[in-house]
């Protein structure tokens, strides 16, 4: 029976802990998560900053991923001009509450397709002058 009690009152930890502690907060709040992130790792500040930039990190990849490939980008084409677009610093931006998250999808999904249509546009005018 001790060990069942145990069980029982470990608290989450992971990405389940971020995401418990990331349910219907507001966007100021996400300044308030990294004390929580302290208590939940027995981290310093600066490493739960760490911890909750990487969480945004993967998040805000995962759902740009996926509306890229939604709109018919393929992975190979999503990595390599993700690698043009700085998100770590708007995972950054989101973790201190000066972003909210789906802004920061779409502002990169923009760079994204923005790319895209610079990259077009040279090979169109290249096509046009030498064709």
């Amino acid at each position: 029976m001790d060990n069942f009690q145990t069980n029982t009152n470990t608290q989450p930890r992971g990405k389940i802990a971020l995401d418990i502690e990331h349910q219907n907060i507001l966007q100021e709040d996400e300044r308030r998560i990294d004390m929580r992130i302290c208590t939940i790792y027995g981290v310093n500040v600066e490493e739960a900053g760490e911890i909750h930039t990487n969480y945004h990190f993967h998040r805000i990849f995962t759902l740009l991923k996926t509306r890229a490939t939604r709109h018919g980008m393929t992975e190979s084409i999503y990595v390599e001009r993700l690698h043009d677009l700085n998100l770590h610093h708007y995972a950054m931006q989101v973790s201190q509450g000066r972003l909210n998250e789906n802004a920061a999808v779409d502002i990169l999904y923009k760079g994204l397709t923005s790319l895209e249509m610079d990259r077009n546009y040279l090979d169109d005018r290249y096509n046009s002058f030498y064709g």
